[in-house]
């Protein structure tokens, strides 16, 4: 008998188990697969090399986790990803990203000099909109049909908010959830290569384009993160991504977190409209007042619990929520480093930085016209990582492991047939920058595969689209927003709930809050 199992070891499952342990509640966490980590993981698929086959970069996890959880002492490191983008383009030109802002202001200026004076405002911007961002994402969404939870909101928020409405009015924070990327990029920017090197954020992971309204608020979702108190950067854990969640793993148990892994869990059991427990595949079952699924919406919905106990609507609902995965993941082994634009192969920034095959905006916009025709982009978006060019612990006889995630590779049934030839297509695009580039070995996954190996249906990294009606008190559903759900004691933590996708551990957190303040307040029995 537990006080609260959790459904899925993902990086969000094990914080809300940590923080509930933490409490004093005694929690069991199952995981189907053998190792821990859902989309956050480390896997060796060749002896001594560990590759990250899911993500593969962190800065949104809080540093608030990481000191609460004292995952330092378990293990948990990260190294700085600086430059942070670096992009070639085919005339021989590059450009970096950097951390400093007087840096990258050197590198815009090389293609406009007006567009280097328009990033320290645009810098500016987004760097004090990431508050009202992560505040939005550390809070419950607001209720707008109960006045004291709307009361509640405007005093809590009027600290964060007032800095911003000193220097920017509040039509700006309308805007930016609301239009596109493009357009907001169009408006700070003349130089193609500088919009092209910012847009990434604004289309990673969802069925968006850069115009496709509401793009422009996931780029702000990418801008609240931090790495060793750089803000807004992004870095590599040592160790691979699974460096993060065993460290997780590790502080769970401190806390007393019983987790059972190769452990499928069948259905959530249900008794007079309340979660009591849950059942396995091999037909064993466990008992517990609180029953919590870090599963994504229609796993948990759809098929961890009977239908019969579905209200119709709420199924419909569920049926259509927007889940069509779209990445395509490539990891491997290389024995020559990329020698990008004549840049060398000798260890350089351009290795350290994540490597974008995206030259242009309208680039980005083709790929994704290639999706809405349920196609693979025949020019995709790519994203380069070489972890190795920091952390030795991933790889050994001086070679180097990389990650290539590429979009748009809309989700359908028959991926195993063209796995191959897209995996050549892409090795062809990068050698288009990098003609020495090869892969000694590699593992290509494609949105089937994700599906198949980390149980997100369709494939989709963040668990359902980040589109404007997925997102705040939608998500997954306006019934649902707030973590709790239609059946008493059953809870939701995964990135299917606010705030969403990323490796930030923030639905984790705030399910566990939630549900502690449920346990205060006597709505747990």
């Amino acid at each position: 008998m537990y006080d609260a199992i959790i459904i899925g070891a993902g990086h969000n499952g094990l914080v809300c188990a940590s923080y509930l342990a933490r409490a004093g509640l005694k929690v069991a966490v199952f995981e189907r697969r053998d190792i821990v980590g859902g989309m956050c993981v480390s896997e060796e698929i060749w002896p001594g090399y560990k590759l990250s086959t899911g993500a593969y970069v962190i800065s949104l996890f809080k540093r608030k986790f990481i000191n609460d959880l004292k995952l330092e002492k378990f293990g948990f490191k990260a190294y700085l990803k600086d430059p942070m983008i670096f992009i070639p383009f085919k005339n021989m030109r590059y450009f970096y990203l950097w951390s400093s802002l007087e840096k990258t202001k050197k590198e815009i200026e090389k293609f406009s000099k007006k567009d280097a004076l328009a990033y320290e405002k645009y810098d500016r911007f987004f760097a004090t909109f990431a508050d009202i961002v992560e505040f939005l994402m550390m809070n419950p969404p607001l209720r707008l049909d109960d006045i004291d939870s709307v009361f509640e909101f405007l005093k809590n928020s009027y600290p964060v908010f007032k800095e911003y409405l000193k220097e920017f009015g509040i039509e700006e924070i309308q805007r930016v959830f609301l239009t596109d990327a493009k357009t907001l990029l169009d408006e700070y920017f003349e130089s193609d290569e500088v919009k092209a090197a910012l847009v990434e954020d604004a289309i990673i992971g969802s069925m968006m384009g850069p115009s496709t309204p509401g793009s422009a608020y996931l780029m702000a979702h990418h801008e609240i993160g931090e790495v060793n108190g750089v803000k807004r950067a992004w870095g590599y854990v040592e160790g691979g991504m699974g460096g993060l969640t065993l460290a997780l793993r590790k502080a769970a148990e401190h806390f007393g977190v019983d987790i059972f892994t190769q452990t499928q869990v069948k259905k959530i059991i249900v008794r007079d409209n309340r979660a009591v427990g849950i059942e396995l595949d091999n037909g064993k079952t466990f008992q517990s007042k609180i029953v919590v699924s870090n599963a994504d919406p229609k796993t948990t919905f759809l098929k961890l619990i009977d239908q019969d106990l579905v209200p119709k609507d709420i199924r419909k609902r569920i049926e259509l929520l927007k889940s069509k995965g779209i990445a395509f993941k490539i990891v491997g082994i290389i024995e020559e480093l990329p020698d990008y634009v004549g840049l060398g192969k000798t260890l350089g920034p351009h290795h350290v930085s994540s490597a974008l095959v995206l030259p242009s905006m309208e680039y980005a916009e083709r790929a994704f016209r290639d999706a809405l025709n349920n196609t693979p982009s025949k020019e995709p978006v790519l994203s380069i990582n070489i972890q190795s060019s920091v952390d030795k612990t991933v790889t050994k006889d001086d070679k180097h492991v990389i990650s290539i995630y590429a979009q748009y590779a809309p989700y359908d049934k028959n991926w195993d047939e063209r796995k191959d030839e897209y995996t050549e297509l892409i090795i062809d695009t990068i050698r288009q920058y990098a003609p020495n580039f090869k892969l000694e070995k590699h593992l290509s996954l494609s949105p089937l595969d994700l599906e198949r190996r980390f149980g997100a249906t369709e494939g989709n990294i963040f668990h359902i689209d980040m589109s404007l009606d997925q997102l705040y008190n939608l998500r997954p559903h306006p019934s649902m927003s707030n973590y709790a759900t239609f059946i008493d004691n059953l809870y939701i933590c995964g990135s299917g709930a606010h705030p969403g996708g990323g490796v930030s551990g923030i639905p984790g957190y705030n399910a566990a809050m939630r549900i502690l303040n449920d346990l205060s307040n006597g709505k747990i029995k």
